[in-house]
């Protein structure tokens, strides 16, 4: 098969990037063709190459090409022939104003099943919507885990990400027209009240309670408009994660962007480094910490990378890794709910070393076999075979 991949973004650490080039490797692998389209090497003009060319599959993430027109307004991307894959990210909310476009062979690819089920009910247009989560791979120069040398691992606990304080998001809020500034803010408290509950869910519940007909005129519009409620809760859970455990945790390691802005006491903060480079940081962690951006029935790639170079999970559970792994076995889980019991679940995963380590084994052991780059691959060939 001849695959066109994009990679028309250099953002979020360049996660963007790697995520393109190792689905790429993992093509080639498997003898498949790939070709790259790279913002940072090729000009935008350049895409007018692709037009009449023929491809098994274009792929891009977060992708703007649905919205990219030709000169008479029909899509850029009707004029390839080929299925285009949209990986998207994060929830669909955010990219209403690609997901909309009414292109000819457009395709969805989520990291979660809530996010399946809502692009399959609002956007009946898009012809499938694959899941799969996105993942990492072992660090760059390390041929296998070396399992004696895990008690030295220098980092006891290890978050990577970066802080957005709450109240920046709320100084958003408060720029909003009242009526949706409002609506916002009851959607707030009923995701605060219930840990469990998507934005799509909370939404639809402030539809049934109110008389709010706009709401029902166009749903996926309207929460969209309302994702500040999402990110606020993201902020903070990630905020609240953070405190807890620095409560507590000597050993805690910081990587990313503004940390220094969080009154923390004990945490060591560290410079943001690339994506890939989070894999060495990885490899040398007991214990990988991980908070879903609001994901119920999926998982962000931070788990995976940490299993596969060798530290034990740590995160909040959702429908996927619960059918996947055990508690205190193969992965740590954490309650969004009691938040703040978090710090002593490091400590007593660190006061056992011994069982902490073959955690992070049989973490790895079924993170190798389910969560590679070859597996997401293997799920692309099939839905275009």
């Amino acid at each position: 098969m001849r695959f066109l991949i994009f990679e028309m973004k250099t953002v979020c650490y360049n996660s963007y990037l790697y995520f393109g080039d190792a689905l790429g490797e993992a093509l080639i692998a498997l003898g498949h063709s790939v070709e790259y389209f790279k913002m940072d090497e090729d000009a935008l003009d350049d895409l007018e190459q692709y037009v009449g060319q023929k491809f098994d599959c274009l792929i891009d993430f977060n992708s703007d090409l649905p919205c990219a027109l030709m000169d008479d307004d029909s899509f850029f991307l009707d004029h390839v022939d080929a299925p285009f894959f949209d990986i998207l990210l994060d929830h669909p909310l955010y990219h209403h104003d690609t997901l909309k476009s009414k292109l000819k062979n457009f395709n969805v690819i989520c990291l979660d099943q809530n996010h399946k089920d809502y692009v399959l009910k609002y956007y009946p247009h898009i012809k499938s919507v694959l899941v799969t989560p996105m993942t990492g791979e072992l660090a760059f120069g390390v041929d296998s885990i070396d399992w004696d040398s895990y008690y030295n691992r220098p980092y006891d606990v290890l978050f990577s990400g970066t802080y957005t304080a709450p109240t920046r998001i709320e100084a958003s809020i408060l720029k909003l027209p009242d009526m949706i500034k409002d609506n916002v803010y009851t959607l707030i408290e009923m995701m605060k009240a219930d840990s469990g509950l998507t934005i799509e869910k909370a939404v639809d519940a402030l539809a049934r309670n109110e008389i709010y007909d706009y709401i029902n005129s166009d749903k996926p519009l309207h929460t969209q408009i309302f994702y500040l409620a999402d990110t606020y809760i993201r902020c903070l859970n990630r905020k609240a994660l953070v405190e807890s455990l620095d409560k507590n945790v000597s050993g805690l390691h910081l990587f990313g962007n503004l940390w220094e802005e969080l009154d923390l006491k004990h945490a060591t903060i560290h410079r943001e480094i690339p994506f890939n480079l989070t894999f060495t940081v990885f490899n040398k962690a007991k214990i990988s910490v991980n908070i879903m951006p609001n994901f119920k029935a999926g998982c962000h790639d931070r788990v995976f990378s940490g299993q596969l170079n060798g530290a034990a999970a740590l995160t909040d559970a959702t429908t996927l890794l619960l059918k996947e792994y055990k508690d205190k076995e193969s992965i740590l889980f954490y309650d969004l709910n009691n938040i703040e019991e978090t710090a002593s679940i490091v400590d007593s995963a660190l006061s056992d070393l011994t069982t902490l380590k073959k955690i992070a084994q049989n973490g790895y052991e079924i993170a190798s076999k389910n969560h590679t780059w070859a597996n997401i691959a293997n799920i692309i060939i099939n839905a275009l075979n």
